[in-house]
């Protein structure tokens, strides 16, 4: 199994900062099972589906590519890769132009 380092960001560890973890994973799918051992069923529910998929708006990055073009849950892990999750962020302006 290949040692992969995943950084979690604070949103997805209940607010308590930035984290990153060694895990042991052949694919994405077994760094992601056991995110979910180690960090619980509420971080499940904010990055997994009711299938076990990542969610639309979360974005699963394996050494910056995105998961999702290469193999999604089933993409190899080597030893070294580094898995960034993040949630995806919507941005605007204060002063509302375009909007009603």
């Amino acid at each position: 199994m290949a040692r992969v380092e995943v950084t979690i960001p604070s949103v997805l560890n209940k607010n308590a900062g930035e984290r990153k973890v060694s895990v042991e994973a052949d694919t994405l799918k077994d760094a992601i099972d056991s995110l979910v051992k180690m960090m619980g069923n509420d971080f499940a529910r904010k990055v997994l589906d009711s299938n076990g998929k990542p969610k639309a708006l979360i974005n699963i990055y394996i050494n910056g590519r995105n998961s999702r073009f290469s193999g999604g849950l089933d993409a190899r892990l080597n030893d070294g890769d580094s898995v960034v999750i993040l949630p995806a962020v919507a941005g605007g302006n204060s002063k509302g132009y375009g909007y009603g």
